[in-house]
């Protein structure tokens, strides 16, 4: 008896995703390294790959270096076979851009939202899917602040834009006829990170933001972790000092009252200074009260952040966030704090290195959460 023919193409599309996945990590690969890699027969690999070369998505990119044999062709993705479209919804503008495969940035624009309430989003973000879209479009992901239920699409509380219960996903796929999906902002740079910058290298490792909040997106095993509510990593809410000023969370002494950018406006403020870049060009010029601003903002990070090092373990922190622009000012005093307050091997192990991709990597991640289904496998425990 055969196998059924829904089988069959289970089997296939299973096949076809190890492939373009290992393309997608690892090219340039010939046919022979996939059909070891992969386990398929030769002739099933052989088939596969003719496919994807007249669909357009895998494309051959030259020759091995020969081993005393027949050089061997090496294929690799073609990234502009498919983008997504990545939104940041931030409490003055909303960002948008177009990535491709290789998560490129082919196009960007943003729009001001000065008055950012939930029923103003949808138009925006039609109005920023319709400047982008151009070619084969695979979905729409948005990064937003907060606590995210990306299952049903909803940003369940964002303390930063006062949002509450509030259906994102849905109503934008509706709008614009594509899939659209919803991650937390930190999470989202975080899978960025992971799939085309500093997360590369470890599998284990946390991604610190900084800016207008403080987050964490943590990766166990190669695999975001997000929590049974997807409230994972809501470091800028762990607590300091009970007794310390009110968050904005609506609790007291929360890590963001010390270490982010509303501590800085405060600071700068009281010395003088109209904004954090003024802060900052003080503190470079010699202003002994700007630098041990930034020396208090690093500690208190470096306090947070070495209670998650103890927690996880991680192989490396990946700092990130717009606020990565002083690093050098707060960096010393961060790094110290972690190190000193670190258990002995853990921080005699520990990486920490600065975000790759930039403040573009939160529109690039939130375009991956679309181009990561376009990856995934259709079915777990199908065998080859």
């Amino acid at each position: 008896m055969g196998t059924p023919k829904g089988d069959q193409n289970l089997l296939r599309r299973h096949n076809r995703g190890l492939v373009l996945n290992l393309l997608r990590e690892g090219a340039p690969l010939s046919r022979t390294a996939l059909a070891r890699k992969t386990g398929l027969a030769p002739s099933v690999l052989t088939r596969l790959v003719r496919e994807l070369l007249a669909e357009g998505i895998v494309t051959e990119v030259g020759k091995a270096e020969s081993n005393g044999g027949r050089r061997s062709t090496l294929l690799a993705l073609n990234p502009d076979y498919a983008c997504a479209i990545g939104l940041k919804v931030e409490k003055t503008r909303v960002l948008a851009a177009r990535i491709n495969l290789a998560g490129e940035i082919r196009a960007r624009h943003a729009l001001p939202f000065p008055n950012p309430r939930p029923e103003g989003f949808l138009e925006l973000a039609q109005s920023l899917v319709e400047e982008l879209a151009q070619g084969e479009i695979l979905g729409v992901g948005i990064g937003i602040s907060g606590l995210v239920d990306a299952a049903r699409g909803i940003e369940l509380y964002s303390p930063i834009l006062g949002w509450r219960e509030v259906p994102l996903a849905g109503p934008l796929s509706e709008a614009i006829g594509l899939p659209v999906y919803l991650e937390n902002d930190v999470n989202a740079l975080t899978l960025a990170e992971c799939w085309y910058g500093a997360g590369r290298a470890f599998r284990n490792f946390v991604c610190v933001t900084v800016g207008e909040g403080i987050g964490a997106g943590v990766v166990v095993d190669g695999k975001l972790y997000r929590g049974a509510a997807g409230g994972a990593g809501e470091l800028g809410h762990t607590t300091l000092d009970p007794h310390g000023p009110l968050c904005r969370c609506g609790e007291r002494g929360c890590l963001e009252v010390y270490a982010s950018d509303r501590f800085l406006v405060g600071q700068a403020k009281a010395l003088g200074h109209e904004t954090i870049d003024g802060l900052a060009a003080a503190a470079r010029a010699g202003d002994l009260a700007a630098q041990a601003v930034f020396a208090e903002m690093g500690r208190a990070l470096g306090i947070g952040v070495k209670n998650l090092v103890n927690l996880l373990n991680p192989e490396a922190v990946v700092l990130g966030g717009e606020r990565l622009d002083a690093a050098d000012l707060f960096l010393p005093a961060f790094e110290e704090q972690v190190r000193r307050h670190s258990f002995p091997k853990e921080a005699e192990d520990l990486a920490i290195v600065p975000a790759e991709l930039g403040e573009g990597g939160f529109l690039i991640g939130a375009a991956t959460l679309a181009v990561r289904e376009f990856f995934r496998l259709p079915a777990e425990g199908v065998t080859t």
